[in-house]
């Protein structure tokens, strides 16, 4: 099969393309920034020589569409953004990439008939715990996005239902949570650089939001999901949270500090401000999706990537 991946030398697209590269399928990347990114970190020189790499911008459909038709696309994934610091702050920017580059995917699927899209949505339509009568979010739950980047994949969400109403697109939204892993370069996440990465080549790490209780997915299973949904059967559902393991900070900070001793890292105090409890009943029925790392092994397995490629001793239980 051939997919096109937008965003595809990025962090969940680099990990989606070795993935799709080990089932035998064609890869292409199309990517505004396709040099200096997270897929020379991830893929071995022999991955990297079978992707296809095509610069391109999301925002513009008539390029992306000729991509999709001479390339004779199969599927397309999604995962083109601008992510949330840049979103809040370029409001104008966010609503062109993220909006606008999502309804582009779309529009290509529809033009070209491709059978199905899917694509990066986010935890944060949702809103503060304090906004919902349930400890545990369903996936049903109302949109309350506190951010223009949330604001944005909410709308988004309503733009697929929309394309598959009125022209039967088949698409799939992801709403990951926090997703991490060796290759993490931008976003949100970004903080947990500083909780497992740092420490890993035995740097300090200064932690912001470190009194908060987070869902860890690791980046495999994020992947794993992504591939998952590009070949099922079509679903009642037009998107889905995902989850991973739901530990608080310290109790990571406490893990990383045991398997390498002496670790330098320091807690600041503040949370992100929304809910990380979901329920995700609705992606085990519908997808068959379980995650399959805990927070040990996927931090486990980012110390020592990281530590291999510095030359330095793996750690472990």
């Amino acid at each position: 099969m051939i997919y096109l991946i937008t965003g595809g030398t990025g962090f969940i697209g680099s990990y989606v393309a070795r993935r799709l590269l080990a089932e035998g399928h064609q890869v292409i990347a199309f990517d505004y920034l396709p040099a200096g990114t997270s897929v020379e970190q991830v893929l071995t020189p022999d991955e990297l020589a079978r992707i296809r790499i095509i610069p391109g911008d999301v925002t513009d459909l008539a390029h992306l569409q000729l991509v999709c038709q001479e390339e004779r696309v199969e599927r397309i994934i999604h995962l083109a953004y601008l992510l949330q610091s840049e979103s809040d702050a370029n409001p104008l920017l966010a609503v062109k990439v993220n909006c606008e580059g999502t309804t582009n995917a779309l529009e290509v699927a529809r033009q070209l008939g491709i059978p199905r899209v899917v694509w990066a949505s986010s935890v944060t339509v949702f809103g503060r715990a304090a906004d919902y009568p349930y400890e545990f979010l369903p996936n049903d739950a109302p949109h309350h996005p506190l951010s223009v980047y949330g604001a944005c994949k909410s709308l988004n969400e309503f733009l697929a239902r929309h394309y598959f109403k009125r022209y039967g697109v088949d698409s799939i939204g992801l709403r990951f949570s926090l997703v991490y892993g060796v290759g993490r370069m931008r976003g949100g996440g970004q903080f947990a650089t500083e909780l497992i990465n740092k420490p890993a080549l035995g740097e300090k790490g200064v932690v912001a939001m470190g009194d908060d209780l987070i869902d860890w997915l690791y980046v495999d299973d994020a992947a794993r999901c992504v591939v998952l949904a590009s070949q099922s059967p079509q679903t009642k559902s037009r998107a889905f949270t995902m989850r991973g393991d739901l530990r608080s900070v310290r109790e990571v900070a406490d893990y990383v500090r045991r398997l390498i001793p002496g670790s330098d890292i320091t807690l600041l105090p503040g949370t992100m401000g929304f809910t990380w409890k979901y329920d995700t009943t609705q992606l085990e029925q519908e997808l068959g999706f379980h995650p399959q790392w805990s927070m040990e092994a996927g931090v486990g397995e980012t110390v020592n990537i990281l530590r291999r490629k510095a030359g330095l001793p793996i750690v472990g239980d």
